[in-house]
């Protein structure tokens, strides 16, 4: 490793060290907001139950809401991909819909925006008879490669929750994180949703979802079939925490079997689930579907998507 590619992870390992001590003394004076920010809008990384952030091997279409620092390791020119999910349709029967591209202008530079909303069913009051509750999230993104092996990314999110007819919340988040590559392995870090409070229409304010995050992924070859090892886990600035492990079984390039479970702590805004996906892709256009089950809250969320890799 040459002193360029040593000097820039030395600086991004001493602040991912700085914001766990962060992490402790703020914990005691969050209330987290936002939640939607954590949700999961690639297909094939909802299949594995949200690990595999770190992943180079699946669609890079929604860099921008996830790893930005990955998708300068890919050398594709454009990725494009739509998704579809109903989410937690026993407890807020969400619909979301969600656009992402990433394009690569140079070849150590990729950049990224992803569009996403979500929208609820009508509320059923005397005052609010008819609104529908939605969240409108999007997202622009940066990575950039430093030699074959290390690369750097930033996204900046803006997310608008209307709960009410005359009340909703509004926030700018940032994601920053380091990927590194070394044969087989994957490895990324950095931090995910930091931003101020969350301001609300009436003076309110609460904490993002802020987590410090650390990914994996490992990939086996064994003749025309790999199997990537993937394991995802964050630990919030509120003291929540949570760890996702992922399976995804590609046979001969052509069809994939997804499997996962994350364990997250009872007041983590994304709960516990076990995940199952699978996916297909043909010259250069890939279908992916994830469903969600085991959990009191998300069982019988669905996603499906097609992206495009050219």
């Amino acid at each position: 490793m040459n002193e360029m590619t040593k000097f820039p992870i030395c600086v991004w390992m001493s602040g991912l060290v700085a914001a766990l001590f962060l992490a402790g003394p703020l914990r005691a004076q969050t209330t987290e907001a936002m939640g939607g920010l954590r949700i999961e809008r690639n297909p094939a990384l909802l299949g594995m139950a949200g690990a595999g952030t770190s992943s180079t091997s699946v669609n890079m279409a929604y860099a921008a809401l996830g790893n930005p620092a990955a998708s300068a390791q890919v050398h594709k020119t454009i990725e494009a991909g739509v998704s579809y999910a109903t989410w937690a349709p026993q407890y807020a029967a969400g619909k979301t819909l969600s656009v992402g591209v990433t394009g690569r202008p140079a070849e150590d530079l990729s950049l990224s925006v992803a569009l996403s909303r979500q929208g609820f069913g009508t509320l059923d009051s005397d005052t609010e008879a008819g609104f529908a509750p939605s969240d409108l999230l999007f997202g622009a993104g940066v990575g950039y490669a430093l030699g074959e092996s290390f690369s750097l990314g930033a996204s900046l999110v803006y997310m608008k929750q209307a709960l009410l007819s005359d009340y909703s919340l509004s926030a700018l988040a940032v994601n920053a994180l380091a990927q590194y590559r070394f044969a087989g392995l994957n490895v990324a870090a950095g931090l995910v949703n930091l931003g101020g409070k969350v301001k609300s229409d009436g003076g309110s304010s609460y904490a993002l979802p802020t987590s410090v995050k650390l990914a994996a992924d490992y990939t086996l070859s064994f003749g025309k079939a790999d199997l990537q090892f993937a394991l995802d886990g964050d630990y919030f600035f509120s003291g929540n925490y949570a760890v996702a492990a992922g399976l995804n079984l590609g046979i001969g390039g052509i069809g994939f079997l997804r499997g996962g479970y994350r364990f997250a702590s009872a007041q983590a805004v994304i709960p516990s689930f076990l995940a199952l996906g699978g996916g297909l892709t043909f010259k250069g256009v890939t279908l992916d579907l994830a469903y969600l089950t085991a959990s009191d809250v998300l069982s019988g969320t669905w996603m499906a998507g097609i992206g495009y890799r050219f």
